[in-house]
């Protein structure tokens, strides 16, 4: 079978050349694409945590991982980089002193808007010459995929 045709090669090379030129756009602020990814769940998820106890579970590292599809290791591998960048810091968690809470510093939201204009550069760059209609497809596809293998 010619592998160029290969629906599961086609996602595959996609996805890491989308992640190639990310990282790429993102090496002058000293951040990978899955630095970025990580950042960007705390982020939104900080943002829509409506009360002190919704942060409390939405923000710990295993609830992270699992929003991430990671393993908790990988992920707590990760934050101690972000914290290492000064990127991220923890807090005890009050409800369970075996778990930490991570928030974003003030570093990281200050740059925020910046990873977001380079993640969607990428993207503008991935989807080029596609107009709104197949736009629109591929996201159902990929949503339709992704829900697919979620179940």
């Amino acid at each position: 079978m010619d592998h160029c045709n290969n629906l599961g090669y086609l996602l595959n090379k996609a996805a890491r050349m989308t992640k190639w030129d990310l990282n790429n756009a993102l090496a002058d602020e000293g951040i990978t694409s899955t630095q970025f990814g990580l950042i960007k769940d705390i982020y939104f998820n900080e943002k829509r945590c409506i009360d002190e106890e919704e942060k409390l579970q939405r923000l710990t590292p295993a609830a992270i991982a699992e929003r991430l599809n990671s393993d908790r290791p990988t992920i707590s591998c990760m934050i101690e980089r972000l914290v290492k960048q000064n990127l991220a810091y923890r807090i005890s968690n009050p409800k369970d002193r075996r778990s930490q809470i991570i928030l974003l510093t003030d570093k990281a939201k200050e740059i925020m808007p910046m990873l977001e204009f380079l993640g969607d550069k990428t993207m503008e760059k991935a989807i080029k010459g596609f107009d709104e209609h197949e736009e629109a497809l591929l996201k159902l596809f990929l949503t339709r995929i992704i829900e697919n293998l979620s179940s």
